[in-house]
């Protein structure tokens, strides 16, 4: 049985007229607002098995009761309706629904009007959401219903752990679900992990959605070697939508309190990150230490953007003695960097000033690089103009260093190549002309004010062949590709020239194909030379996909390279050979194969091996080796692997053989439970300074809840190439 117990109906005055004429439309010269919807309270539907009472007072149904409206709805055994205060009363199997939010029960009282009501031992459900990251339960003695969206907890219980399970729960004295803005506050409140009380606060808000919220989140607790135990109390100030804050006292056991903060903005034209940090009176140290940096982007008008980036620390050991991140420890350089850039589609031109601050090591000292103030860079390219690419490239620097020779360095270079490409290969010709001028101030140890002009001279060529093949049935696509270089540069004595920013490149498959042999402006290499290369390439016909790289090089030199750095001249005939292969063996396993091989001493100069077994997301195995005749020999081995039903290992170990030590480790598991997660790694390394550190990061995640302990998972990213989050998984 159904009635329609009340319903209003209206229509906007003037909306339409009836005359002598006919139907006329009334036109407006502008737009008006919408007639004003149907109150909450002018349409209700009542369905039961058995429906009386009197009209206009009150209304009984009893038997599989449904009262709905517009948002909510009631389901009972029975329910008693008031017309005149609008209020149903349900006993019995009571159910309330209010967008999609529902509570159970077995009395209800409720005000249909106003959405507002009371609920004796109710159960609550709150479903998963495009915008809630989890579904969530709970209890409590009592619940009182606020408007449309609130709702207020006594006593109550909740958790994101499915029924039956408990594994977690919130259990609080007042608890307020806000389920329009998705945020849920509770008082006096106490965390219980499986039957443990972990955590307890007079006051915490957590968001129900990923939305950012201000409060404190979760301490963060870890220890490590150089710092004791630690404890770390973030709150987090959510400023605006586009601005944010974390205030974070962090408390050393060793050392003390230092408090941290992260502001972050961004504008439509700009953004940044300030980040600070300030450890007053280290017990260890006994000195005041201190971390500053910035970052700032800002788009300027006429396509210029300016670029701010700065680091600063109190001393050399700052991330040495307080960071558990390699990252961190072996930084050296600390830029101080400001560029005004523009650009359009042939220039590009920039403004810049860098300094560094060098953090020293008493056993390694280093010398500190030159500070650039200021420099201008220009870079032009014109492709296809008169059948020609043309290209300038210059630079204008001041150099300044304490201890060294200080000056200005000019540089310009010209240069156009021709292209001639064909389906089947392609010819290019270039030639330039690199200009260099120096004016040398307070002149020491034969430094030399001067001026160099060299031109460069090359050619560059190679050919495409390709073959269909067919292997177990399966059809592919293989390519040959020889290629020739040939560059000329003739021999200039630069020895008495400064050298301010200049080092030799590393020897690679790629600098096979560089002009210079050097990188930073301050030499030229000489050069009389080929390259002699060949890349290989077996492709599957039907989707494209690259299964197989070889490529094969060697440098041939008809003249000695004269020009270096230090030491004497290179007179061999002949480079070492570079091998590269890259290989998809099967659609889980990849390898990657580098070798350098000395013809003149029959042995490899350098090698790399790495492979990676990938079968489905969670499932990792890399492995590595690397090789350096007399520097190098190491092993690198890195997993995540299940190991049974939701524990995953994680693990990885770089030993170096040569001397017989481990440079980086990492031991731990996850334990995925689907509403919380377990994370414990140790990790151990070797700073830059051959210092040991050593740190245990522990964390506890609580599905839609919080997080509790140092986050491990960029050290996890970091350390295993492939890593996935347990709860990104599916499973």
């Amino acid at each position: 049985m159904a009635i329609l117990i009340a319903c209003a109906i209206g229509s906007a005055p003037g909306a339409r007229a009836q005359d002598s004429d006919g139907l006329r439309l009334r036109l407006d010269r502008q737009l008006r607002p919408p007639p004003p919807r149907l109150e909450r309270d002018a349409i209700r539907f009542l369905e039961a098995d058995e429906i009386g009472g009197e009209r206009d007072k009150t209304i009984t149904a009893t038997g599989n009761v449904s009262l709905r409206q517009r948002g909510a709805s009631i389901r009972a055994d029975r329910v008693d309706y008031n017309e005149v205060t609008d209020t149903a009363v349900a006993i019995g199997r009571v159910r309330l629904e209010r967008e999609g939010d529902a509570v159970v029960g077995p009395k209800l009282m409720y005000h249909l009007g106003t959405d507002t009501g009371e609920m004796d031992a109710p159960l609550f459900e709150i479903p998963k959401k495009l915008d809630r990251r989890a579904a969530g339960r709970g209890s409590a003695s009592r619940a009182m219903l606020e408007g449309e969206d609130i709702s207020r907890l006594f006593d109550a219980e909740y958790t994101t752990c499915p029924v039956p399970r408990d594994d977690w729960f919130l259990r609080v004295h007042e608890l307020e679900i806000d389920s329009k803005r998705n945020i849920g506050t509770a008082y006096n409140s106490t965390v219980y992990f499986l039957g443990v009380p972990i955590l307890y606060s007079p006051w915490l808000s957590f968001p129900l959605d990923n939305a950012r919220k201000s409060g404190f989140l979760a301490p963060i607790i870890g220890s490590s070697g150089q710092s004791g135990f630690e404890l770390a109390m973030p709150y987090y100030w959510n400023i605006a939508e586009n601005m944010d804050a974390t205030i974070t006292p962090k408390l050393f056991s060793k050392r003390g309190l230092q408090i941290g903060s992260e502001f972050r903005y961004l504008w439509p034209t700009f953004s940044g990150q300030l980040d600070a940090e300030f450890l007053p009176k280290d017990r260890i140290t006994d000195s005041d230490r201190y971390f500053f940096g910035v970052r700032h982007v800002q788009s300027l008008p006429f396509n210029t953007t300016l670029a701010i980036s700065a680091q600063r620390v109190s001393d050399d050991d700052y991330f040495r003695d307080l960071s558990t991140r390699i990252a961190a420890t072996s930084q050296t350089n600390l830029p101080r960097d400001a560029i005004l850039s523009y650009s359009d589609d042939i220039w590009a031109l920039s403004a810049r000033a860098l300094a560094y601050q060098t953090l020293q090591d008493p056993l390694a000292p280093v010398v500190a690089p030159y500070k650039i103030l200021p420099q201008l860079l220009a870079s032009g390219l014109k492709q296809n103009f008169l059948g020609a690419d043309w290209q300038f490239v210059g630079e204008l620097s001041n150099f300044r260093h304490p201890e060294l020779v200080n000056g200005q360095r000019f540089i310009a270079y010209p240069s156009v190549q021709v292209p001639f490409r064909r389906s089947y290969g392609y010819v290019t010709p270039k030639v330039g002309y690199h200009f260099t001028q120096y004016n040398v101030k307070e002149n020491a140890g034969g430094v030399e004010e001067g001026t160099r002009g060299l031109p460069i001279t090359s050619v560059d060529a190679g050919l495409f062949f390709d073959r269909p093949w067919e292997f177990r049935g399966e059809r592919f696509q293989q390519t040959l590709e020889p290629r020739l270089y040939y560059l000329y540069v003739p021999y200039k004595d630069q020895s008495k020239l400064p050298n301010f920013t200049t080092a030799e490149t590393d020897f690679n498959f790629g600098q096979m194909f560089y002009e210079n042999r050097f990188i930073g402006g301050d030499r030229i290499g000489d050069a009389n030379q080929i390259t002699a290369a060949v890349t290989t390439r077996l492709v599957e016909s039907g989707t494209g996909l690259e299964r197989l790289r070889a490529s094969l090089g060697q440098v041939y030199y008809f003249e000695p390279q004269r020009v270096t750095l230090e030491g004497p001249p290179r007179d061999e005939q002949r480079s070492d050979v570079i091998g590269v292969v890259s290989s998809q063996i099967t659609p889980t396993i990849t390898s990657d194969l580098v070798l350098q091989y000395s013809p003149s001493r029959s042995d490899a100069a350098k090698g790399a091996l790495g492979v990676r077994y990938f079968p489905e997301p969670g499932r990792v195995l890399n492995a590595a080796y690397r090789y350096a005749r007399n520097d190098i020999e190491q092993i690198d081995v890195s997993t995540q692997w299940p190991l049974w039903r939701g524990l995953t290992g994680v693990a990885r170990v770089n030993w170096s053989i040569k001397d017989k030590k481990l440079l980086e480790g990492l031991v731990g598991f996850e334990y995925n439970a689907d509403c919380w997660q377990l994370r414990a790694v140790a990790h151990r390394f070797i700073t830059a300074t051959q210092q040991v550190s050593t740190s245990f990061q522990i964390q506890l995640e609580l599905t839609g809840l919080s997080r509790i302990g140092i986050n491990p998972l960029e050290t996890l990213r970091q350390n295993i190439s492939g890593y996935r989050r347990s709860d990104e998984i599916a499973r």
